[in-house]
């Protein structure tokens, strides 16, 4: 084995550099975006809770959903981000932004038709779904259906922005700049509260389905144009739609299209079989997901969406090997920060929903209903979280369909699990089956990766690590169990509420997780250590 040369050890430190500054940068912007994604949940509690406005509301981001997978919009930057590279390191400029302008021109067009026929047909696409609820029409479903058609009708436009944005934002993302693509979630988030806290006493639950449109504007749009402008980037209206660069896009993403990705099956799935359950069901899977996803979103998608530029640089230059060491090694980062915090706040559900939303119209009931439901979402959030990356390495290879056949056979074959846990446990049972989906597609894609890419690297570093942290974070989990059982009976003069929520987590939740990662440090699944003194380098 050849000795790297001195320039290649300086590149390689540069890239682990610039990846860490990049994945702090996401990470800064990712949980910003759930603090204020949480906040805006904060409110629509308040002002719709868990009745009919908010069944509404979550139900009528299916069809939009939908729109959104059929122009692979969630995806666009992994199959446009390799492309757009290509050309970039040939040197060809005019090329790359002949390629940017035509991609976004077409899209545009048939995006537009598939949203206008959409609005069209809304009303008749929701009686088709209300067909298979066998249940009496109430007052309540006559209300919901008028209220969710007219909510789709307003955010079915806003397709168009993300769409833009997300061409807007893998451009910055090629050239490796992060900042204002990170800026995206946090102005889109913003503008839905601004939307429901302006608009809502006067037009309730649609004041916050236009703040979604404003959001998508501003954040998707209107922020991204300076990052293009900086970059000397221009759009030229040019439609070609022969071009053999958008065959080859359409190619890449048709397994997307066709296959059930993970985010866009678990917002379809609570949002379909929500549907055949008693109301308020909707309202407490969304919820819950939105919890739980604030972990994934942090850590997962935050890493995932920062590295895969270097992965992809790194597969283009044929590092099979030191791409899958990278990727290990942010799995194991991440499955050490996930598990630890959601085997916590398993324990605290009741008090960690108490504490973000009850009030206002979301009440002690609520709570109650919803914390089962985060609870079993918590299970498998580490295969959430996990799937965002290992799914970053195929897509760094330009193989877009072995990800989507594994996830669309996992979501398959989970949708008999979906009604019959569903059926048994109500909306538990949908965050149950959701979390056993994932965990099987986690270690199928991560076992097909290391046979197929990545022979010279240890299959069992990560399941290891995996188990680990598991147990330790058990540990940590039934110290938690045991202060909750000895101080609650103890907190009876203090009314439930948010303070007696605050002393619950503070008492119980700090000292285990000090405990985790205590023994995480000890047993050197994890250095603690090595992730602060990352973060004080970076600040």
């Amino acid at each position: 084995m050849s000795t790297p040369s001195p320039t290649e050890i300086h590149d390689k430190a540069h890239m682990r550099r610039s990846m860490s500054v990049a994945a702090l940068i996401m990470s800064a912007s990712v949980l910003l975006s759930r603090v204020i994604g949480l906040g805006r949940d904060m409110v629509l509690a308040h002002f719709a809770g868990t009745g009919v406005q908010m069944d509404a509301y979550v139900a009528a981001f299916l069809l939009p959903e939908v729109v959104n997978h059929i122009l692979a919009g969630g995806f666009l930057s992994i199959t446009f981000i390799p492309m757009y590279q290509r050309y970039l390191a040939a040197g060809d400029r005019e090329g790359a932004q002949r390629t940017f302008s035509n991609l976004l021109t077409v899209g545009t067009v048939a995006l537009a038709v598939v949203i206008g026929l959409c609005m069209l047909l809304a009303p008749d696409l929701l009686r088709l779904m209300q067909h298979f609820k066998h249940t009496p029409r109430t007052d309540a479903d006559v209300e919901w259906a008028r209220l969710t058609v007219r909510l789709t009708r307003i955010i079915l436009p806003a397709q168009i922005f993300f769409y833009w944005g997300s061409f807007l934002m893998a451009v910055q993302y090629a050239h490796k700049k992060f900042f204002l693509p990170a800026l995206m979630p946090l102005v889109y988030n913003v503008g839905i509260i601004a939307g429901g806290v302006l608009l809502g006493r006067r037009f309730g639950i649609e004041g916050f389905a236009w703040g979604v449109f404003a959001g998508a504007f501003f954040g998707g749009f209107v922020i991204q144009l300076p990052g293009l402008w900086k970059l000397g980037v221009r759009y030229r209206l040019v439609f070609r739609p022969r071009d053999a660069d958008l065959r080859k896009y359409v190619l890449l993403s048709l397994p997307f299209i066709v296959g059930l990705s993970m985010t866009f099956s678990n917002e379809f799935m609570f949002r379909f079989f929500g549907l055949f359950m008693s109301q308020g069901a909707v309202s407490y899977l969304n919820y819950a997901l939105r919890v739980m996803m604030m972990l994934v979103g942090v850590f997962g998608l935050a890493f995932s969406a920062a590295s895969f530029p270097f992965l992809s640089q790194l597969a283009a230059e044929g590092k099979m090997l030191e791409l899958s060491r990278l990727s290990d090694s942010i799995v194991r980062k991440t499955i050490a920060l996930v598990v630890p915090l959601s085997a916590v706040v398993f324990v605290l559900a009741e008090p960690t929903l108490s504490i973000l939303f009850e009030r206002g119209r979301f009440t002690a009931l609520s709570t109650a209903s919803t914390a089962p439901v985060l609870q079993m979402y918590l299970l498998g959030s580490f295969a959430f979280a996990g799937s965002t990356i290992v799914m970053r390495n195929f897509f760094a290879v330009q193989n877009t369909l072995t990800p989507m056949i594994v996830s669309t056979i996992a979501v398959a074959a989970s949708l008999p699990l979906y009604w019959v846990l569903g059926r048994a446990w109500g909306s538990a049972g949908i965050g149950l089956a959701a979390s056993l989906a994932m965990v099987v597609q986690f270690f199928v894609l991560f076992g097909m990766w290391k046979v197929r890419h990545a022979r010279g690297t240890s299959l069992w570093d990560v399941p290891v690590a995996l188990a680990k942290v598991s147990v330790l974070s058990a540990a940590g989990g039934g110290l938690c169990l045991a202060i909750v059982t000895l101080i609650q009976p103890r907190l009876g003069f203090v009314p439930r509420g948010l303070f007696r929520s605050l002393v619950l987590s503070v008492v119980a939740g700090l000292p285990s997780l000090a405990l985790i990662f205590a023994l995480l440090d000890l047993a050197k699944v994890q250095s603690i250590r090595e992730i602060v003194a990352l973060v004080r380098r970076r600040r």
